[in-house]
């Protein structure tokens, strides 16, 4: 099925666009669609979704079309075909 990601800032530079169009498996859930970003970008993509130190995903807002999810609570939610899937990794600096 496919799904569109949408980024901004440190993600959209490392996808190298802030609008993607991927093919992903049927009933892929959020963390299954970070995985898939992961063997596509490597490291340099792991290193924006998740603390380096203990490996787990940091909390950060994805937003499903108009609905928005939380990384600490929602990673088993499931996409469906035609998706628009933002990353809203929080912005660094002041």
């Amino acid at each position: 099925m496919k799904v569109t990601v949408k980024s901004f800032a440190n993600i959209r530079d490392v996808l190298g666009t802030g609008e993607l169009l991927l093919d992903v498996a049927a009933g892929t859930t959020i963390g299954g669609l970070f995985a898939v970003l992961t063997r596509r970008y490597g490291a340099a993509f792991d290193r924006q979704i998740r603390d380096q130190m203990s490996d787990d995903i940091v909390p950060f807002l994805v937003m499903i079309n108009e609905t928005v999810y939380r990384t600490t609570t929602d990673l088993g939610v499931s996409l469906t075909e035609g998706d628009a899937v933002t990353v809203m990794i929080p912005f660094d600096g002041g």
